[in-house]
């Protein structure tokens, strides 16, 4: 029932473990019926009525700053309330408190807006610093460390508010951080029935879904059954698919080149280090030929060294 992802990527259902690539299968207005049951099912008791996207480049404060580039930036047509999803395949320096600078950008834009009323002649007895509230959601394909397991719900989520240390008393509603470590999953494509909650369906899908030849048969809920519907590559629109081929390409390509300086490096490390030992070998007197036998060195590279 499985394979493995096929050069470039395609196999029956899209890859989309790279943010390029969910970006364009998911993260769009097509999708909007599966976005917001995904959404829904992160953010537990949220009952989203219609999404608005809005633009996923948001400047800094000064023209210096550099310009931030969401996957998705998006808020509830009814509510306001806003939602910024980021997908980082590998782990990363620092990840929490970049995805805490990111937070900082919806915060601005309403702050903005609401100057921007101000500027137009809109008449408030004073500024109005209410935030309607936003969640930052990221999905991971690692595992975040953590002080200790307490902290994960369901094994894979982990939740983060404005709190008192103190008490726990909540100094805000208007924040909050939702972290799926996708990296947990210690199932196998060929472990679907072995799923229990849709959390974990969904994450097993998100994984393993680019090695599977059909949806699992115990997957019968209606979020999954329209991702994987979304993400079957031959009936996929033809821009979409297009534009996918174009991304998965260009992530391949980036994978190979990082592979080959890495390979390079290593390879380079490796010379340095036997030149290394040459030296010290020349230093106490054995010949050139012993130096060859014992460091792989040709006569050319050990003479250099000699000299």
């Amino acid at each position: 029932m499985t394979k493995p992802l096929a050069p470039g990527g395609k196999g029956r259902y899209a890859f989309l473990l790279f943010d390029s690539t969910m970006k364009v299968v998911i993260f769009n207005p097509e999708n909007e019926r599966l976005l917001i049951q995904i959404l829904e099912l992160l953010i537990p008791g949220k009952h989203i009525a219609g999404i608005t996207f809005m633009d996923k480049e948001k400047h800094g404060l000064v023209i210096s700053e550099k310009v931030a580039t969401f996957d998705m930036l998006c808020k509830d047509a009814d509510t306001g309330e806003e939602f910024l999803v980021e997908v980082q395949n590998a782990p990363q320096n620092n990840f929490q408190d970049r995805v805490l600078s990111y937070s900082t950008y919806p915060i601005r834009e309403q702050m903005a807006r609401r100057i921007s009323r101000i500027r137009d002649g809109e008449k408030l007895d004073r500024m109005d610093y209410t935030l309607r509230p936003i969640y930052v959601l990221s999905l991971v394909n690692f595992a975040l460390e953590h002080e200790s397991a307490e902290a994960l719900e369901e094994n894979y989520i982990s939740r983060y508010e404005l709190r008192n240390r103190h008490n726990a008393e909540l100094m805000t509603r208007s924040l909050n951080f939702v972290f799926v470590e996708m990296g947990r999953m210690k199932l196998g494509p060929e472990d679907g029935d072995k799923c229990n909650t849709l959390l974990e369906k969904f994450i097993f899908s998100l994984k393993h879904m680019h090695e599977l030849d059909k949806c699992p048969d115990n997957f019968k809920e209606d979020l999954l059954k329209d991702l994987y519907r979304a993400t079957e590559l031959a009936t996929m629109p033809i821009e979409t698919r297009e534009y996918y081929d174009q991304n998965m390409r260009t992530e391949l390509d980036i994978i190979a080149q990082k592979d080959y300086a890495v390979k390079q490096g290593r390879a380079e490390g490796e010379a340095k280090g036997r030149a290394e030992v040459a030296k010290a070998m020349l230093k106490n007197g054995l010949s050139v030929d012993m130096v060859m036998s014992c460091t792989g060195l040709s006569k050319k590279e050990v003479e250099h060294l000699a000299q």
